[in-house]
């Protein structure tokens, strides 16, 4: 579940406004092209994935009110569940600039805000959820595949990947772990050196 707020100063974007909030708002420029996770979680994590644009009248930067013939600025707000947070940033804030700068074309300051929404502080058809909630939720359209053995579960974020020739996996001790993308695996790598140097 991720909800982005774009801010540019007014005037800023074109026609191509449109088009900027839907690659911001895209499962498959997230991932860097690759979709890893199953069909039926990919739909339900894009029903989840909302990108709002603001154009605010005044913007201050610098102590003094920016006019459209500035070098272009974007703020780009990215709310995820708390727990995703300090995973998901850099990955996160990655993806954005790279998405506003390809865009814009002309060397834009960008900056991305990752904010973690407490637990319980998100709601889905009238009920309080939690990071948990979300991750079954986007999981239930492979539990039958995870009961079958081709798909198996993420160990860092939980979320169920299906175990076909695209798979992002790690064999460790005997074990095949399955990942959503490479990000994450490279997250649990880390983590797993980490406890070993500390062991």
């Amino acid at each position: 579940m991720m909800f982005i707020e774009l801010f540019v100063p007014k005037g800023t974007l074109d026609s191509d406004r449109r088009l900027v909030a839907e690659r911001l708002g895209s499962l498959h420029e997230l991932t860097g092209g690759g979709e890893l996770i199953g069909a039926g979680t990919a739909h339900v994590f894009r029903s989840m994935f909302q990108v709002v644009v603001h154009e605010p009248d005044v913007w201050v930067a610098a102590e003094r009110a920016l006019v459209p013939a500035d070098r272009p600025r974007y703020l780009v707000r990215v709310h995820v569940p708390g727990p995703w947070r300090k995973d998901m940033s850099e990955a996160v804030i990655a993806y954005a600039t790279k998405v506003l700068k390809e865009s814009d074309g002309r060397d834009p300051d960008v900056q991305v805000h990752v904010l973690g929404v407490p637990e319980g502080g998100i709601g889905l058809d009238g009920a309080a959820t939690t990071s948990e909630g979300i991750i079954e939720l986007m999981n239930a359209p492979e539990r039958d595949a995870l009961a079958a053995g081709t798909a198996a579960r993420d160990p860092l974020c939980g979320v169920l990947v299906p175990l076909d020739d695209d798979a992002v996996t790690l064999e460790e001790d005997g074990v095949l772990h399955a990942f959503c993308c490479a990000d994450c695996r490279d997250v649990y790598v880390e983590r797993r050196r980490k406890q070993s140097t500390r062991a």
